[in-house]
């Protein structure tokens, strides 16, 4: 269900360790919805709920939400690294890209 990169998973081990929380779960979860649809992030938290599906990747468990499967299906954990240093994405394919305003946000459309 969800794609975490190699290099993505290095570096989540790589945080696990120095937070000396290797047995920790990364949760996805809906951070916020935009003109550009819904906005999701990343936790790191002990266990999973009743709620939760449970999937791995490159030796690391991530958990979600029973609602938010239509939306994170197929979604991909990366890591970008830049001259600014790096972070993690979430590309979703299935999440709605489209807001009220079409392409992105209008002061003019009164939706966003």
């Amino acid at each position: 269900m969800i794609k975490i990169t190699e290099l993505a998973a290095q570096k989540i081990k790589d945080v696990l360790k120095a937070q000396n929380k290797e047995d920790a779960l990364l949760r996805l979860y809906l951070a916020g919805v935009g003109c550009s649809g819904p906005n999701f992030g990343i936790a790191l938290e002990e266990s999973k709920t009743d709620e939760d599906i449970l999937d791995q990747e490159h030796g690391v468990s991530v958990i979600i939400d029973k609602k938010l499967t239509n939306y994170l299906e197929g979604a991909i954990v990366d890591y970008i690294e830049s001259n600014d240093g790096g972070g993690f994405e979430i590309r979703t394919p299935k999440a709605d890209n489209g807001g009220g305003c079409g392409d992105g946000c209008c002061g003019s459309c009164g939706t966003c």
